[in-house]
């Protein structure tokens, strides 16, 4: 019998820590309101590829878009842009 009541007890005291445990977490509002780096925000003159210039003015380093153009063509594609990790 005492076992019930203390199996009755850490129920009763252990519940509101699931209760915790399942509440989503906040998003933070700060990270909604800056934009991101999409590939189609850069290509400012929307011609499907981001120039050496349009990568200067996201702020993408010379060192970053070299090792981002694969085919060395002096501009990046989209599929050279996913392949990308900042």
């Amino acid at each position: 019998m005492k076992a019930l009541y203390s199996l009755i007890a850490a129920a009763f005291f252990l519940s509101p820590l699931l209760a915790i445990a399942q509440t989503p977490a906040s998003t933070d509002t700060n990270k909604a309101t800056t934009p991101t780096r999409s590939f189609v925000v850069i290509d400012k003159n929307k011609d499907g590829h981001i120039s050496r210039e349009e990568a200067k003015q996201a702020g993408i380093s010379s060192l970053n878009f070299d090792a981002a153009d694969k085919d060395k063509d002096g501009k990046i594609n989209l599929s050279e842009w996913t392949l990308l990790k900042f």
